[in-house]
């Protein structure tokens, strides 16, 4: 497998109070809508030539509530395919143009889809960006999916041809959502699982709350190999999370050839964005590598309270 060094890639954080002053202005911007302020600031800060809003139906706004200011977009379909679709229809011709995604609100399917779809069309960089909560309102109770189908299967076009005779390995990014912790494991009971939990995080107390809700995910937290396999990649870095992934997947080549793995971003969106430029990079040349996730048909609207810092992230997918 080719070896990428995810340390090369840029990031840094802005303040809150200067973004305008700091962050490029770009031909597209394009954010998910929900209501929290830390999502509705940064689109209003944000310079570009055209700005769209994403509309998910997993939040459940009725068209009188839909944002003003910037094209929006309404999928009616929960399917990662409708909704990317739709979106990539809205930007238009992406030739020679600058791209801006603001990761902070979007479902994580259709994050996943969204950057592979955008690889796939030949993109070969973009910026993203994610505004850090000051806290979570409810704090270790906070729920972010209401409710699933109860069908975790691989995001379209994210699917390894998995082998029978070949063990189950998989890597959980675990956060709050210890329901989709306990879906997903229970999907693949004899794997080996590998917990990657979100420390550094966004702030001291969230690491916490985040053990607390993860010690609730059921058997596999009741584990040896949740003690034994688990691993930490910084909350708001998608290229160190990458870098961690890859450190696991070599530790599995050296004990077994061909192995199948299953990655499952479960954390911070910036993780969901770390899973998938490694498998944008390095996962999908293997035949056997597969990024899955439960399927989420409703999600709160408003988890978060104000706005600690932005990060800014150029991913680059050659």
């Amino acid at each position: 497998m080719n070896r990428m060094d995810y340390a090369c890639f840029y990031r840094r954080s802005v303040s809150a109070t200067r973004i305008v002053n700091e962050i490029p202005f770009f031909d597209i911007f394009v954010s998910a809508f929900n209501s929290s302020d830390r999502v509705r600031v940064v689109f209003d800060q944000i310079r570009a030539n055209k700005k769209i809003w994403l509309i998910h139906p997993e939040y459940g706004y009725l068209p009188l509530e839909e944002p003003s200011g910037g094209e929006v977009v309404r999928p009616l379909n929960l399917d990662e395919v409708g909704q990317v679709n739709s979106l990539i229809s809205a930007m238009g011709d992406l030739t020679n143009k600058t791209l801006c995604i603001d990761v902070t609100g979007f479902m994580r399917h259709v994050l996943a889809f969204l950057i592979v779809k955008l690889a796939y069309l030949g993109l070969r960089e973009f910026q993203a960006v994610y505004s850090e909560p000051q806290y979570y309102m409810k704090h270790e109770d906070t729920h972010f999916t209401t409710t699933t189908s109860g069908t975790v299967r691989p995001v379209r076009g994210m699917a390894g041809s998995n082998s029978s005779t070949s063990r189950d390995y998989l890597l959980l990014g675990v956060g709050f959502d210890n329901r989709l912790v306990n879906e997903v494991a229970s999907t693949h009971d004899n794997a080996v699982v590998f917990p990657i939990f979100a420390f550094p995080s966004l702030s001291p107390d969230m690491y916490q709350q985040s053990v607390i809700r993860a010690a609730e995910s059921g058997e596999v937290a009741l584990s040896n190999d949740w003690r034994t396999n688990r691993r930490f990649a910084p909350a708001n870095d998608p290229f160190a999370t990458a870098a961690v992934i890859q450190e696991i997947v070599r530790d599995i080549d050296r004990k077994e050839v061909g192995a199948n793995i299953y990655l499952s971003p479960l954390a911070t969106k910036v993780q969901v964005l770390g899973f998938t430029i490694f498998w944008i990079l390095e996962g999908r040349a293997r035949s056997r590598v597969s990024l899955i996730l439960p399927e989420c048909v409703t999600y709160a609207r408003e988890t978060s309270s104000g706005i600690n810092r932005l990060w800014v992230y150029t991913v680059e997918m050659f």
